[in-house]
């Protein structure tokens, strides 16, 4: 299978494997692990042909493809790992894949929003909002939305360099959006009343399924009001319990 091989297009692994199913016409949720790695491989072997360089995240994660397809070929059996039974490989490769299609939509989304509204303005809406916040250094507070937490979790992904692949391995559970939200609840008693919306990604480190999930999870409290935020002079996200 022959490529345009483009790959300053893709954000990262899971991006190029969005790409490769859509343009096949596959379903994230029954598309065949086979073909998505054979297309995967044709794809990294095509930018090696072309002496392109070859971030380390989408080999690992050539290595994870390669892992599924063949944990495919051994028998199936109930494997129990301390206690739990473990998931089904394609299955959390679907979880992953919905979860990151669902945080791109949003990004996405709300990216359009914020260029539609630059476009009616004389000027844009960040100068705008400097020029209304910005006296004498100090922080004060204005009203937050879903767009200021998504620029802030894109500041927070670049400072952590979340960019780098996830440690996938099969004794590995990875969390999901409920459960995610259980934890920050638990973790909201221990926090003080206020508090920045990098202390709730402490414990994703270099994760970037944990940092999505929490991202979702965040959204969700939000919604719900368990969560109110607003954003200071220096653009840093404050949250308070609700």
């Amino acid at each position: 299978m022959s490529f345009r091989v483009q790959i300053d297009q893709f954000v990262g692994p899971l991006d190029l494997m969005l790409h490769l199913i859509r343009e096949q016409q596959m379903s994230i949720f029954d598309f065949d692990i086979d073909v998505l790695t054979d297309q995967y491989l044709a794809y990294i072997n095509e930018m090696e042909d072309l002496q392109l360089e070859i971030e380390s995240e989408y080999l690992v994660e050539l290595a994870t493809l390669i892992e599924y397809k063949s944990k495919k070929l051994l028998p199936k059996e109930e494997t129990i790992l301390d206690g739990e039974y473990e998931a089904d490989p394609k299955e959390r490769l679907i979880q992953r894949l919905l979860e990151y299609q669902q945080y791109k939509e949003i990004t996405e989304q709300l990216s359009d929003f914020y260029h539609q509204r630059n476009l009616q303005m004389a000027k844009p809406i960040s100068m705008e909002v400097d020029h209304w916040i910005k006296k004498d250094d100090s922080t004060l507070p204005i009203d937050g939305n879903a767009y200021d937490l998504v620029k802030a979790m894109y500041k927070v992904l670049r400072r952590m360099k979340l960019s780098k692949p996830i440690e996938t391995k099969f004794t590995q559970k990875e969390i999901s959006v409920d459960d995610r939200i259980l934890q920050l609840k638990a973790r909201l008693k221990d926090l003080d009343e206020t508090f920045t919306f990098e202390t709730l990604l402490e414990d994703c480190n270099e994760n970037l399924h944990l940092a999505i999930v929490t991202f979702l999870a965040v959204l969700d409290l939000s919604r719900l009001q368990i969560l109110t935020f607003f954003v200071d002079s220096n653009e840093t996200i404050w949250f308070k319990r609700g």
